[in-house]
């Protein structure tokens, strides 16, 4: 394995229900009902940007200039003021987290969440440090399932550690299947957790997983 890489929530951090919250307090005042089901059914893969272009268009709501930046911001100062509170994790990430970085195993995260929310919850898990390289919303101009996440990962992880970093050699742990086909489509191996969205809408992984204490680094490994 030349690498590893992870989405963030639903993946490391059990953050999926903050973000729908967030959602819902930036959707207040529009008129936009958001039910838990039909956001994790159907927008949980999207980053901010494309979830509320979405929502807004579903509701026949052709976004106007600004409208969608105004609703991150405050999606953004929501989702900051509830990080302040203790973090859930998934299951085993951190443990196999810090297994990989004694390894020396070169790791980076690719998240449609943006680069604050991905820091503050890093920190807040202990796990900031054994990250180089993050991928965040900001830093691609198309997210998920668009594969150039994974592609400038994977780019910057190779230049970083200045070692080559095959595609094919490249695990991803990713929890939905908007993630699953960017993965899929920049080469690399993936490893899905069905924290998020249950095994049958997986499919497309090449391991499906319930969270990390069923696998080690070395059935990670095993999968390049």
């Amino acid at each position: 394995m030349d690498a590893l890489i992870f989405d963030f929530d639903g993946v490391i951090a059990d953050t999926e229900p903050l973000h729908f919250q967030g959602f819902v307090a930036a959707l207040s005042g529009t008129g936009i009902s958001l039910e838990q089901e039909t956001y994790f059914r159907k927008y949980s893969g999207f980053d901010d940007t494309d979830g509320f272009t979405e929502m807004l268009r579903d509701h026949n709501i052709e976004p106007g200039p600004g409208q969608v930046e105004a609703l991150r911001e405050k999606k953004t100062a929501a989702v900051k003021e509830m990080l302040a509170r203790p973090l859930p994790t998934v299951k085993g990430a951190l443990e196999i987290i810090r297994s990989a970085r004694d390894s020396g195993l070169p790791m980076a995260i690719c998240s449609g969440s943006l680069k604050d929310e991905i820091e503050i919850a890093a920190r807040l898990a202990g796990i900031r440090d054994c990250f180089e390289i993050i991928v965040s919303a900001e830093d691609v101009p198309r997210g998920k399932p668009d594969p150039e996440g994974y592609y400038k990962a994977r780019r910057l992880l190779a230049e970083h550690f200045k070692r080559v970093v095959e595609p094919a050699r490249c695990v991803v742990c990713e929890d939905t299947p908007a993630g699953i086909s960017a993965a899929k489509a920049a080469g690399m191996k993936v490893c899905a957790l069905s924290t998020t969205f249950a095994p049958d809408n997986l499919g497309d992984a090449d391991m499906i997983i319930g969270d990390f204490t069923e696998v080690t680094l070395e059935d990670l490994a095993s999968m390049v």
